[in-house]
């Protein structure tokens, strides 16, 4: 096999390849960005539930995350 061959083999290659990557990565990023709707969504549904919490009477330390508030919460019961 010689050298010109094999560099207009990697070439048909390359043009096949390429679009087929960027269409993969598009893919990748709308995924991703699903992902990250979702993230919000369940942040902000943690958020109210630390707040409704706080309504209630069970306050939040100062050095708690939100998290932390709610397994206490849930601890305590």
């Amino acid at each position: 096999m010689s050298f010109d061959a094999f560099i207009e083999a990697y070439t048909v290659t390359s043009l096949v390849m390429f679009p087929i990557l960027v269409f993969i990565i598009i893919l990748l990023i709308k995924d991703l960005g699903k992902y990250s709707k979702l993230s919000e969504k369940i942040d902000s549904i943690i958020k109210n539930l630390s707040e409704d919490l706080q309504d209630k009477g069970f306050k939040k330390n100062s050095n708690e995350s939100v998290l932390k508030h709610i397994s206490r919460y849930i601890a305590r019961k």
